[in-house]
């Protein structure tokens, strides 16, 4: 797999002056030994970033590949979108639009209608105007497309290009989660001219993407390596890149004990855990749009009573649990609605601390008395349930051993069990889990509905299925606008609180190594969009 794009044709004289200059850039390691792609250049630039990453891109094709890497190192800094996901995790019009789309229900007929204004200075990188034509484009071609995930597009029955300006796109039903649909997290806008009336895209575009319209242009792309180069004239000032080239090495075994990490490089993406590096790198942390948090599988008999939910909450101290994940305690989620700072939060979740007196108390007004061997039960029931965790999330095996002992010391029948996140969220899953600590994904109507929904096609952790829930559930799921979608998730939050449906710990934040004597950080960067958001706002410190 390798390509080089033809709109990066204009990069190849100096392409071919790196190569015969002296002193050109390799990719060194701290013994002077070549790594990752010894034998590739860069053209000279200004200001060059260097990144080693050990997840790799399986694809690039924005409509098919639901690949992360493809996303974090590629497509959000190439491929535009109609709306964003900010640094609160809230949706906003991008660059590409003149302002806030204007959305509203008939009535009479139902449907939703949704107007994108696009601005005027609007670009792809070759020069031409982003219309309404690519709108309607993208549409056609990931419903003509084989694999690509349709939700919500599949409910469009019409986009108006007849303005150039202006795509007016009706929908035959309200989908409140419309900002997906040309761009949120998931969502791409494509350039209807890149593959013309040939609307499959399947095989298209799966190892290097041609078009763009952000801040970087992918000129190379293989298995080993890709380079972003910065569009020097890029139509949108406050996108304008401060650093010229992007250059990514592929190391899969940077896990590993006996591997180095090259001199040349800046940046480090690591796997599932963090590789030991030199001294001259820092750890820096972004927010991702999870909350890691105990979650009640109500199919575990003894957690379907509120008395005991009460009682779990009163047995255990938040704040210290979150300090076992490495987290500030001062960090505690309180909110139960979507993402901490979230608007739609619903009532909030107070943490008086542990408290013995009361959870005895609770458990005995509930019916749970101790047995002559210290262990509660009610006649037919014993107090049991397991405590499952994700082994592959920080802090997640001592916390729940934490939630162990202090079960244990209040008489129930309790230990921790491992089990993969895949297979606590399976939506088919049968067998009851018991309290579960897990990052469950926030931020959204779709992953609020995920959560506290138990209709068909959901993936409910909780076995949360009563009525009230579920009816907000259902109008969550057709809410026409974004003030009553954050609506209906404060209710909902509301009365997860009320409820005790699960007791939230700490955002998930995702860990990468930086060099910060060589690179500054944006303060800011879109919620979920991995260590490379905001690529764009990334400065050389040592320039």
């Amino acid at each position: 797999m390798g390509h080089t794009a033809s709109p990066a044709r204009r990069w190849a004289p100096l392409l071919l002056l790196a190569i015969l200059a002296a002193g050109c850039s390799t990719f060194a390691d701290d013994d002077g030994d070549a790594g990752g792609s010894p034998e590739s250049t860069l053209p000279a630039a200004a200001t060059l970033l260097r990144v080693a990453t050990v997840d790799w891109p399986s694809c690039l094709n924005p409509l098919t590949c639901a690949d992360g890497p493809a996303r974090d190192l590629v497509l959000e800094h190439v491929v535009p979108k109609l709306m964003e996901v900010d640094a609160a995790g809230s949706y906003v019009p991008s660059p590409v639009l003149a302002g806030a789309p204007d959305v509203a229900v008939d009535p009479v007929t139902g449907e939703q209608t949704i107007v994108f204004v696009l601005a005027e200075e609007a670009r792809w990188h070759d020069g031409r105007p982003i219309t309404s034509s690519d709108v309607r484009g993208t549409w056609e071609a990931r419903m003509a497309t084989p694999g690509a995930a349709t939700a919500g597009h599949d409910l469009i029955t019409a986009v108006d290009d007849v303005d150039p300006l202006v795509a007016r796109v009706t929908l035959r039903q309200p989908w409140s989660d419309w900002p997906e649909l040309f761009g949120g997290e998931q969502g791409w806008l494509l350039q209807a001219d890149a593959f013309g009336p040939d609307l499959d895209l399947t095989a298209r575009f799966d190892d290097f993407v041609s078009f763009g319209a952000g801040p970087y242009e992918l000129v190379s792309f293989d298995e080993q390596s890709l380079v972003l180069v910065a569009r020097s004239d890029h139509w949108d000032p406050e996108r304008q890149a401060g650093i010229d080239q992007v250059r990514i090495d592929h190391f899969p075994d940077l896990g590993d004990a006996d591997a180095s990490v090259p001199g040349s490089i800046d940046l480090v993406v690591p796997g599932d855990e963090l590789p030991e590096v030199p001294g001259r790198f820092a750890v820096a942390m972004r927010p991702e749009p999870a909350v890691v948090g105990l979650l009640f599988d109500r199919r575990t008999p003894p957690l379907a009573s509120l008395g005991v939910r009460l009682a779990i909450d009163a047995a255990v101290d938040r704040r210290d649990l979150v300090e076992l994940a490495e987290v500030d305690p001062d960090d505690l989620v309180t909110c139960l609605g979507a993402l901490p700072g979230d608007e739609a939060c619903g009532e909030q979740l107070a943490e008086e601390g542990a408290s013995v007196e009361e959870t005895d108390a609770i458990l005995v007004f509930d019916g749970w008395l101790v047995g002559p061997d210290g262990r509660r039960g009610r006649p037919d029931l014993p107090l049991a349930t397991p405590v499952s965790y994700d082994p592959l999330l920080e802090g997640a095996e001592d916390i729940a051993g934490a939630v162990v002992d202090a079960l244990a010391g209040r008489g129930f029948i309790v230990a921790a069990q491992p089990v993969p996140e895949a297979e606590w969220f399976r939506p088919d899953r049968q067998e009851a889990l018991g309290i579960g600590v897990y990052a469950t994904p926030l931020g959204t109507a779709a992953r609020v509905l995920a959560l506290h929904g138990c209709g068909e096609g959901t993936a409910n952790p909780l076995g949360w299925c009563d009525p009230e829930p579920q009816d907000l559930a259902r109008s969550l799921a057709t809410a026409p606008d974004e003030d009553r979608r954050r609506a209906v998730i404060e209710e909902l939050g509301s009365l997860a609180a009320e409820s005790v449906a699960w007791l939230p710990l700490h955002q998930r934040s995702g860990r990468f190594l930086v060099d910060a004597d060589r690179i500054e950080l944006p303060d800011l960067a879109p919620l979920g969009s991995g260590p490379l958001g905001a690529l764009h706002a990334f400065e050389r410190a040592d320039r």
